[in-house]
């Protein structure tokens, strides 16, 4: 599986799908504790900061087990609801490109090295056993599919690119 390709076909389609869509729309809280659009795209920053330290530490810490951190929290103090839409699909955007970079030089060797010393049972979208062996090439997969899912909360009528997880 090609991920930086996939992250790349998703960045290619989706700042324009984002932009199309109307402003109102875009700040719309569906309810006082519910994230509007914009604030889920924000979400997708926050998601792609902590993956790209995951994917970078990988290597070198030996296993797959990393700090988490409460999503909520960090969409409301980064503000995402009064900044502007264009900001944050800037930052998304970039952030993702970066992200795309740091995936594209990571060797196959790496992604594929297997571990059960994991935590994805608590902190994958695609929850797996406690123990169940796992790799760096699933956590990827993991992320894009959490990328893809919240696409589909945002942009009607997203299709999706990521394929289901091949191990």
């Amino acid at each position: 599986m090609n991920y930086h390709n996939t992250l790349n076909r998703i960045l290619a389609t989706v700042p324009n799908q984002i932009r199309a869509i109307d402003a109102a729309e875009m700040n719309h809280k569906p309810a006082p504790a519910k994230w509007s659009k914009k604030e889920i795209l924000g979400h997708l920053v926050d998601s792609a900061y902590n993956n790209h330290q995951r994917f970078l530490r990988a290597e070198s810490q030996g296993n797959l087990i990393f700090q988490g951190y409460d999503p909520d929290e960090w969409v409301i103090k980064n503000n995402y609801q009064n900044r502007s839409i264009e900001d944050v699909l800037q930052m998304w955007e970039i952030t993702n490109r970066h992200l795309s970079i740091l995936i594209r030089g990571i060797p196959k060797e790496v992604l594929q090295k297997t571990t059960t010393e994991h935590e994805f049972h608590l902190m994958a979208m695609n929850l797996l056993k406690e123990g169940e062996p796992s790799n760096l090439a699933y956590l990827m997969w993991d992320y894009l599919f959490h990328l893809e899912y919240h696409m589909k909360q945002i942009v009607v009528d997203y299709q999706e690119v990521n394929p289901k997880f091949e191990g």
